[in-house]
């Protein structure tokens, strides 16, 4: 009597508990549609019932549940209320596919439900996926595919692609018009440039500008010896021609070896040059003397092979005399004609 008393009073109670939560905490799987063809699609929905306190861990889907069966969307996962307050409902869709005809079982997947007082592990339902191949009656009339058919061509289709042409007119033309204003205008002829104007006239005007300057004076030593060989370059260059402006110092000099005009300033011109080099190349500080004398040998080295410039000589007039004119010519044959003839003694 009293086990029995036992049995309803414990035992019963339990029992319908632990039936109580394991219904809770349950998974369920449903295929819709369950029977496809080829190549159609199904989906497969996972539904778990869990306390709202509860951690739910999903598995990890793969691209192919197994070598027949593909999926084409995993999806997310919907939570959704339930009829208790203390439990949630959470739903996963997939989209899957088969390629092959026949019956493919999909094997149980287990889920994870985390709770305050324990953690357990449900397995769903396997499901079968039945896969169909198109039947085909013999006796159908079997057409052959179509081409695609050329719609006619609107004024809305086309009108996108007349204002893109529109537009790179307009952009081509507003570039051709820059283009012609940023056209650089000629520079003007330096004094090396004017033929008319006599190399040594250039160089000496060139340095007595460069020495109005007073580079050396205020620091700029460098500039001051650049622009006094540049000068004498240019010189050379318009004098002997002679590619100076790009030439080094020993193949100036290689140059100018068989000039006779050079023999008494071909010292001093190497000199001036090298002491430029050491200058430009070595950060030699030339004294204020060495600056003043290649200054002086410049002038000097002008002068000594200038070329004289003779002007063109004025046509002499020249004084007619009485028998070239013809006019006076013509009357002193009138008065032969007119003398008398001389008597005979």
């Amino acid at each position: 009597m009293q086990k029995n008393r036992f049995i309803a009073g414990f035992v019963l109670p339990l029992l319908v508990f632990s039936s109580m939560m394991i219904k809770a905490q349950e998974v369920s799987v449903s295929l819709e549609p369950s029977q496809i063809f080829i190549g159609e699609q199904a989906t497969l929905t996972f539904t778990v019932n869990a306390d709202r306190d509860a951690t739910i861990v999903f598995p990890v889907f793969q691209d192919e549940m197994h070598d027949k069966i593909e999926v084409l969307h995993f999806g997310t996962q919907d939570t959704l209320a339930s009829g208790h307050e203390n439990i949630i409902t959470i739903t996963n869709r997939l989209r899957i596919t088969s390629w092959e005809e026949g019956f493919h079982a999909i094997a149980p997947f287990t889920f994870t439900i985390i709770s305050q007082s324990d953690t357990l592990l449900v397995e769903s339902d396997p499901v079968l996926l039945e896969v169909a191949e198109f039947s085909i009656d013999e006796h159908t009339n079997l057409k052959d595919i179509k081409s695609i058919l050329s719609a006619p061509i609107t004024l809305a289709e086309l009108k996108w692609y007349i204002i893109g042409i529109i537009l790179l007119a307009l952009l081509v033309f507003l570039l051709i018009k820059y283009l012609r204003k940023r056209k650089p205008k000629p520079q003007p002829q330096t004094i090396w440039q004017k033929p008319e104007v006599p190399a040594h006239i250039a160089a000496i005007g060139s340095l007595e500008n460069l020495k109005a300057k007073k580079l050396w004076q205020q620091g700029k030593v460098k500039e001051y010896h650049i622009e006094l060989t540049d000068i004498l370059r240019h010189y050379i260059e318009k004098r002997f021609t002679v590619g100076a402006m790009e030439m080094t110092t020993s193949e100036i000099m290689t140059a100018l070896q068989n000039k006779k005009d050079l023999e008494e300033s071909r010292e001093d011109l190497q000199m001036m040059l090298q002491l430029a080099d050491l200058v430009k190349f070595a950060k030699y500080a030339p004294s204020p003397i060495e600056n003043e004398n290649s200054m002086d040998k410049a002038f000097e080295f002008v002068r000594k092979t200038k070329t004289e410039v003779q002007e063109p000589k004025k046509p002499v007039p020249i004084k007619e005399s009485e028998d070239s004119n013809p006019v006076n010519a013509q009357h002193s044959e009138d008065n032969e004609d007119e003398q008398p003839p001389k008597s005979k003694e």
